[in-house]
């Protein structure tokens, strides 16, 4: 499985990729020869994705959660594709970043250094 995100390629743990789609209308109570309806006139959806990713000894100078932060402060939305071959693909999608929330586990003392941070992701309109 290959997760990028611009041009960086994003280590995600196993079973680290949440998918959802929301769907966006608008509904209106009516009331039609005395019956009550609720209409709706669906618009479509918006995908939205939830990525737990890791870091292995990696200075936060270099590290794509760093990057991903520094993009979210700003308000870029940011080239995001998913190529798990034949199973699940996510193409020529932006995104914006809704949170990157960083986890240190083993702390910086580690002979292997790692730090996790959990993405959130919302696409972005074309």
């Amino acid at each position: 499985m290959t997760v990028t995100i611009d041009s960086k390629t994003l280590n995600v743990e196993g079973g680290g990729i949440q998918e959802g789609a929301e769907v966006v209308g608008s509904f209106a109570d009516k009331w039609t020869n005395g019956t009550y309806a609720r209409a709706a006139k669906i618009f479509g959806i918006v995908r939205s994705w939830t990525l737990r990713c890791y870091e292995q000894n990696v200075a936060w100078s270099s590290s794509n959660a760093k990057y991903l932060q520094d993009k979210a402060r700003v308000g870029d939305k940011v080239s995001f594709s998913i190529d798990e071959g034949n199973l699940h693909s996510v193409s020529s999608t932006y995104v914006y970043i809704l949170g990157v929330d960083v986890d240190y586990h083993k702390g910086s003392k580690s002979s292997q250094f790692v730090r996790y941070f959990t993405l959130k992701l919302q696409e972005a309109p074309s």
